[in-house]
């Protein structure tokens, strides 16, 4: 295996990456939380273009289903524990790369959001953070959970209804399979909760929590093959261990723990089609590591992809025959890219 790092270019407090098409060709596309800019870069040529110069703030940019070179994102989540003018922009680029962004909604504290298809219908779903706060350390008003159908005019506001409530510190956001049904998996103190899909779009959300105890960020992956899936967290917010659970005995279980210094990236999906959760750090010796199931020992183990970037958030993607990791290292201010061959 053969991993090989490319800096594209610093960024104060690089923080949100989306991996998108935009005009037919694959582009990196990052963010910083602080003040600053939005940024691409094309996959083959890695040629810079400025998405927005500013505000910032920005935690997500989730492309939209069936519209290429369209995205949603967030801005003026800044500073990060005062962000109640946080809010959603609709961006969109013209065939000769330009950007354009639009305002759409105030939605306070909004922290993870999607977008998915139902019913040949777009839909939002969002987790804010909390609801207010008064201080940075004030958790007093716990966080929900909001659905929305998304207008045909994108950049009207969306009509928001709560479909989970009561989430103190609601960190983690996860698209998933969970008991063989499409679900959101979403964590906070309180634990771990699985959000189902309805069939129709009229349909009442189905929940059910699965963990009972601090949980901050989440992904899943049939880490074993074996048809089910398996759970990867970080404990407790922005925490020291990174887990991985199976169902044994038809309760979740850890199999596997590692440390780390202020835990923030979870992601679960196959490197070199071998599935594998990618677990990283942003502080101490800021290690982004994958894990994976040796078939022989049977056994869970890792290799460390980087350990001097401490990553807020990764993408990772698909280049020929290898996999492509873009990683914003914002405790360096780095914007980064890993391809991960055999």
């Amino acid at each position: 295996m053969v991993i090989t790092k490319k800096i594209l270019r610093q960024l104060d407090k690089a923080y949100a990456t989306r991996i998108m098409n935009v005009n037919g060709e694959t582009n990196y596309l990052i963010a910083t939380e602080g003040h600053g800019p939005c940024v691409a870069f094309n996959e083959n040529s890695l040629e810079e273009g400025t998405v927005w110069g500013g505000p910032g703030g920005t935690m997500n940019i989730v492309p939209i289903p069936g519209r290429e070179n369209e995205f949603i994102a967030t801005q003026d989540f800044t500073p990060t524990f005062q962000a109640q003018e946080s809010k959603i922009v609709h961006g969109k680029c013209d065939s000769s790369g330009n950007w354009e962004i639009n305002p759409i909604m105030i939605i306070p504290y909004l922290h993870r959001f999607d977008i998915f298809m139902l019913n040949n219908k777009l839909f939002f779903i969002g987790a804010t953070l909390c609801e207010a706060k008064d201080s940075k350390e004030d958790w007093s008003k716990p966080g929900k959970v909001y659905v929305a159908e998304v207008p045909d005019e994108i950049c009207k506001p969306f009509d928001l209804k709560p479909v989970l409530e009561g989430i103190t510190k609601n960190h983690g956001f996860c698209k998933g399979k969970w008991n063989n049904r499409d679900a959101y998996l979403i964590s906070g103190s309180e634990g771990v909760f699985v959000l189902y899909l309805p069939e129709n779009s009229s349909d009442s959300w189905e929940s059910e929590q699965i963990l009972h105890h601090e949980v901050s960020d989440i992904a899943v992956c049939d880490i074993d093959s074996d048809g089910c899936m398996e759970l990867a967290t970080i404990e407790p917010f922005h925490g020291s261990k990174g887990l991985i659970y199976k169902h044994i005995d038809g309760k979740l279980t850890p199999i596997h723990e590692h440390e780390y210094e202020f835990g923030h990236v979870v992601w679960g999906g196959k490197i070199l089609n071998k599935p594998s959760f990618i677990i990283g750090g942003r502080k101490g010796n800021r290690e982004l590591n994958c894990f994976y199931m040796d078939n022989e020992s049977g056994q869970i183990k890792h290799f460390t992809i980087d350990n001097a970037g401490g990553p807020s958030n990764i993408s990772v993607g698909l280049k020929n025959n290898s996999n492509v990791i873009l990683a914003a290292n914002r405790e360096i201010g780095e914007i980064a890219i890993y391809e991960i061959t055999e």
